[in-house]
């Protein structure tokens, strides 16, 4: 049989682009999470806010987060497109009007900005990538530099950045994730425990967002 090429394809939940844009991607995921944020809109009054907030943190917030380290490159465009979404999902909970300023109901919440968000899901994984939490298919692609050159104990935990030269490659996960682990403060990459180092990370970014 003769295999043809598409523009579009979906698998796993993901609409994949020939671009690998994800524009399609974003845009339907935006459609969905609006259409429940309505239904929800509609029948906010039955709910206490606590259990509203975890029913759209549940219904939507789990779903825009979906297969995050997939799309999470995609253009700032995209971003703000979720990042209304999250603005409206908020605006649900805290009945702050169209027109009123966001940040402060989404720092009530100690809800993250989308990007922000996004890095924090990032990291979270980088970590475990680095400890050997995540499957070998994962973890194997994360290399210290001192597994392969002859560096000083100060830089011993440091990851080896592929020499990507395209953008393409600049955005996959193992190139990202280098970065990330390289920024971070010494303090929060010798945490042992997973539990304690996305609490550490979350008081970070909330700070820096806020």
């Amino acid at each position: 049989k003769t295999i043809r090429p598409v523009l579009l394809a979906k698998d796993l939940g993901i609409n994949l682009d020939s671009y690998l844009s994800y524009d399609d991607h974003i845009s339907k995921l935006v459609s969905s999470c609006i259409r429940k944020l309505c239904q929800i809109n509609l029948v906010k009054n039955s709910f206490d806010n606590e259990t509203l907030k975890l029913v759209i943190e549940t219904l939507v917030i789990s779903k825009l987060l979906y297969c995050f380290t997939v799309w999470s490159n995609t253009s700032s465009n995209n971003i703000n497109e979720l990042q209304s979404l999250q603005n409206f999902a908020c605006r649900v909970i805290s009945g702050v009007g169209k027109f009123d300023h966001i940040t402060p109901a989404l720092r009530e919440l100690t809800w993250l900005p989308v990007e922000m968000l996004l890095l924090e899901r990032e990291t979270v994984m980088a970590y475990k990538c680095f400890n050997g939490l995540e499957p070998d298919y994962l973890v194997d692609k994360f290399i210290k530099r001192s597994d392969i050159h002859d560096r000083s104990a100060r830089n011993h935990d440091l990851l080896d950045i592929p020499l990507y030269k395209t953008a393409a490659g600049q955005r996959t996960f193992n190139y990202r994730g280098d970065k990330i682990w390289n920024d971070l403060d010494d303090k929060l990459k010798n945490i042992t425990s997973i539990t304690i180092f996305k609490k550490e990370l979350r008081e970070i970014l909330l700070k820096e967002s806020y």
